[in-house]
């Protein structure tokens, strides 16, 4: 791959910086099981890079109406802390981000995760201090694949969407940031190389290895 010039970097979480999907998706489904709620795992597989309150907004008007969507989704983040021992950084990631931070190049994590959710990450791996600014569920009134986190993320960088590079795993992800006007790169940690390409990733990659960047001096 030829290098790509850059200013900025946006990375999502879930899949990109931790290796936390199927925890999730574990976490989701366990809360439906809990509830006696049947459901199949591309349902779940659906949700890879949207917000909890979507799914469970999802899950009350069109599924079970009993719970509230607040309930469904403090059971979700109690089964996810639970899970969360299990977490690991993706392979490759620690040392990317340090050749970025080297480079001085910008940095924002934009996840459609709760800030609860990245608090209790951040506990287990200290991982803000890899990012300027960080934009969660909670900071937007609409979520991936629409690009407002990826826009509000921009716009408190003070950065436009030239010389800026999205690396996202999921759909809803890829085409939030390509709505955004971004180039981005699909690691295939959650999808294949040919789902993320329809999607409309710039560039697949299935590490971080593979992914060669300079800075755009510009």
């Amino acid at each position: 791959m030829q290098k790509i010039k850059l200013k900025t970097i946006l990375f999502d979480m879930d899949g990109v910086v931790i290796d936390s999907e199927k925890l999730h998706l574990r976490a989701m489904g366990l809360t439906l099981e809990q509830h006696d709620i049947e459901y199949t795992q591309s349902f779940l597989n659906d949700y890879v890079g949207r917000s909890d309150e979507s799914f469970f907004r999802y899950v009350h008007e069109n599924i079970d109406s009993s719970n509230s969507i607040e309930d469904l989704i403090k059971e979700k983040n109690a089964f996810f802390e639970d899970l969360l021992k299990e977490l690991q950084y993706v392979e490759g990631f620690t040392d990317f981000i340090q050749e970025v931070k080297t480079m001085k190049l910008r940095t924002a994590l934009v996840t459609s995760s709760s800030l609860f959710t990245v608090r209790k990450v951040n506990k287990l791996l200290n991982l803000l201090p890899f990012f300027d600014i960080i934009v969660t569920e909670e900071d937007t009134q609409k979520h991936k694949p629409h690009p407002e986190p990826y826009l509000l993320a921009l716009e408190n960088l003070g950065a436009g969407n030239r010389s800026v590079l999205i690396i996202e795993d999921s759909i809803n992800g890829i085409l939030s940031g390509k709505a955004a006007g971004c180039r981005v790169a699909g690691l295939t940690t959650s999808f294949d190389a040919e789902t993320l390409q329809d999607a409309g990733a710039d560039y697949v990659i299935d590490s971080f290895s593979e992914l060669h960047i300079e800075k755009d001096s510009t």
